[in-house]
């Protein structure tokens, strides 16, 4: 399917040139090196799901995209958890995942394709921002950005710390929306 969706915007990009216009794909389980340069030079980003970590407990079962595979390619690329608009999901489920390879019935279903705590957490925050358009804006602690963030419960970079299987139990110990506090556990807002 993503090789008739590439072939279709190659076609479009024949008549009308859209590299300079933001196109993403998104859950692309079997995505190959061809087909990301071929969306690459179509100026098209990548949006990851890592929600397919609950889909099964086979090893050989491809449980999601290659995500190591695809952030080594150098395509613009975001991962996201395809939840919200059901019910908030829990980010650092998703981030356990990406950087443990290991699914919710806890095996092992994502071979090599694991990424770094720094890569997982960058795709959700900044990586996210250029398909919002909002890069600008978003994604990144700057001057002149929107005052967005959050305090962990525990220091997710330092693994002696929080070892892989705390990584699900992070929380957010103060939330800060335009510059307000909105959540606060010291004192229970």
């Amino acid at each position: 399917a993503l090789t008739q969706v590439v072939d279709a915007y190659e076609a479009v990009n024949k008549e009308f040139d859209i590299t300079k216009l933001r196109w993403m794909v998104h859950h692309v389980p079997e995505v190959t090196p061809d087909l990301l340069t071929r969306l690459k030079n179509l100026g098209c980003g990548v949006q990851m799901g890592a929600f397919r970590r609950v889909t099964s407990s086979d090893p050989k079962v491809i449980v999601g995209p290659p995500f190591r595979t695809i952030v080594d390619h150098g395509i613009q690329v975001g991962i996201h958890g395809d939840g919200v608009h059901i019910a908030p999901l829990n980010p650092w489920a998703h981030i356990y995942f990406l950087t443990t390879g290991i699914n919710s019935f806890r095996a092992p279903v994502d071979g090599n394709q694991q990424l770094t705590r720094e890569e997982a957490l960058r795709l959700f925050t900044r990586g996210n921002s250029w398909f919002l358009r909002m890069e600008d804006r978003i994604g990144s602690i700057e001057t002149g950005k929107l005052a967005d963030l959050v305090v962990l419960s525990d220091d997710y970079f330092d693994p002696k710390r929080v070892p892989d299987d705390a990584i699900r139990k992070i929380k957010s110990a103060l939330t800060v929306v335009d510059g307000k506090v909105v959540h606060d556990a010291m004192t229970g807002k």
